[in-house]
Formats: structure tokens, C-alpha cells, sequence
């Protein structure tokens, strides 16, 4: 199953719902179920999962059509079945934000996860997050004003 990220970017994820992450997210692999919160703000539209198991465990999410990228990603057939996936077309492409702490100069820039795309499927509430070696990555000039 193919997705193209920028038709994913018309996927919409229900605010205060549970996404389940059955086989957790790399690094948090015992933290499976997050709830999530929509923000919108200056034009930019953000979510939030926090763990359900360990509140303290929050994850940043965007569409990455918002910075003008887009993902040509080809998912597994065990992939596919563990989104519970009918089509590529319900499904939804996000990028994971961090902020770099520490260093002798805080830094308010945030860096995305390019490598690291989590893949929703709202209709099921289940995602993944999948870590690849070469990411094939298409960018488009977007104007703000």
C-alpha cells in the first residue's frame, strides 16, 4: 500500500479521542494508548497525545503539507494490517516536533521528525510510527500571509 502524504493532509484527527500505537512509538514502546488535543493558532494546526499510562509522555504531531512537505511512504502488509487499513486514502501522515533542550543556549527552534512519519488511521484510532532510512521527501514553497 502506497500513501501520498499530500493527499493524507485532508485527514483529520478527532480532538479528545484515544489513538492506540500497538506496538508503541520507538523509545516509548511500553506507552500504547495517547489521548489527543487539537490546537489551532496562527494558521497552524497541531495536536497533542498524551499518554494515557504515563501522562508525563507527550508527543507534538502536524501535518507536514503545513511546511510545504510531502510523503511518498509505502507501507508493509502486516503495516497495513495493524492500521486496520481499507484504503491508503483514510489514512494520515504526521510529523513528531521536539525542541532541542539543553546546551549552553536554550533554543526556542523546534525540529521535525522527517525520518520518523507516524501514520493514523482515524476511522480505527490505531497508528504507527514509521522509521525510515531514506525518506523520500517532496518540498513546495508555501506562503504565509
Amino acid at each position: 500500500m502506497v500513501i501520498d502524504g499530500a493527499a493524507s493532509s485532508n485527514v483529520k484527527i478527532d480532538s479528545e479521542k484515544v489513538l492506540t500505537f500497538p506496538l508503541g512509538i520507538p523509545g516509548f514502546e511500553k506507552y500504547t494508548t495517547y489521548l489527543v488535543y487539537h490546537k489551532e493558532e496562527n494558521d497552524l494546526s497541531a495536536y497533542w497525545m498524551e499518554s494515557t499510562e504515563q501522562p508525563e509522555v507527550t508527543f507534538t504531531i502536524v501535518d507536514p503539507g503545513q511546511y510545504g512537505l510531502s510523503y511518498d511512504l509505502e507501507l508493509t502488509d502486516e503495516e497495513r494490517d495493524l492500521l486496520q487499513a481499507e484504503g491508503a486514502e483514510e489514512l494520515g501522515v504526521f510529523m513528531i516536533l521536539s525542541k532541542k533542550e539543553g546546551g549552553e543556549v536554550p533554543s526556542p527552534m523546534l525540529n521535525a521528525n522527517i525520518s520518523g512519519p507516524v501514520i493514523i488511521n482515524p476511522r480505527t484510532r490505531l497508528g504507527l510510527q514509521k522509521v525510515i532510512l531514506r525518506a523520500r521527501v517532496s518540498t513546495t514553497i508555501v506562503e504565509k500571509g
